[in-house]
């Protein structure tokens, strides 16, 4: 079955590719699902719209942006026209080398497990801030913070040498083997695979503290977040670890 809805999210900017074929009230239905499903991985921001794959009236153009408003944390500040010299841009900054798109399709498949190549990661050089987002297919290690408001997002895992007090969603892709690290991890929030952990200073509702196995660790050695039968627990990443992680 051919993909109705397809989203490229990028930190600067969503690219939505449209069925040309099917009605538009199955279509925007379809829009509606998609955003919420990708919800978490495209963050709270203020966004560009690109559409391709289909004409859309101003009407139809509306009713895209409603269904993304009520579906998603974002807001979508324009349409590019696709044709123009903004749209590419747009496309040049999608494209860069340290702002990997991460795609997210319409896949139906709980059981599909995407994991990225072990021996071969992004490596970002500087902080990001809030309102900077950087997702890849590959592992990442950041050079630098991941303050509040930030997000990080890999279907490997994520390396940070720094301070981690934004959002990281490592195994982006089912894999329950990955693993978020930093120097000092103090996130908001850390998702690997379907597992989800909350800071207690988080403003969302939910409060779900970070699981910490019993160690021996002093003020200011690196952390690791991982999931062990099924919930997240964080620990020294130290030998005793690094052990058990290349087993």
């Amino acid at each position: 079955m051919s993909q109705l809805v397809t989203i490229k999210g990028t930190r600067s900017g969503i690219i939505l590719v449209l069925d040309p074929e099917i009605d538009f009230s199955t279509l925007i239905t379809e829009v509606g699902e998609r955003f919420k499903e990708a919800s978490s991985f495209l963050g709270k921001n203020k966004m560009g719209l690109i559409i391709r794959g289909r004409k859309l009236s101003e009407t139809e153009e509306d009713e895209v942006l409603k269904s993304i408003k009520d579906n998603s944390m974002l807001t979508i500040s324009c349409i590019i026209d696709e044709e123009s010299d903004i749209q590419r841009k747009f496309e040049d900054i999608a494209g860069s080398d340290d702002n990997v798109a991460l795609e997210i399709n319409n896949s139906k498949s709980s059981d599909a497990v995407v994991k990225a190549d072990q021996n071969n990661a992004l490596i970002y050089k500087g902080s990001l801030r809030s309102g900077q987002d950087i997702s890849c297919e590959q592992s990442i290690v950041i050079l630098g913070d991941v303050k509040p408001g930030a997000n990080v997002i890999s279907y490997g895992s994520i390396f940070i040498l720094g301070e981690l007090r934004g959002n990281a969603f490592a195994g982006a892709g089912g894999d329950k083997d990955a693993v978020v690290m930093a120097l000092n991890l103090n996130p908001l929030q850390v998702r690997i695979a379907d597992s989800i952990a909350i800071s207690p200073e988080s403003e969302k509702s939910a409060k779900l503290k970070l699981g910490r196995k019993k160690s021996t660790a002093v003020e200011n050695e690196p952390e690791v977040a991982y999931i062990e039968n099924g919930h997240i627990v964080k620990s020294v990443y130290g030998s005793s670890f690094l052990r058990q992680f290349n087993m």
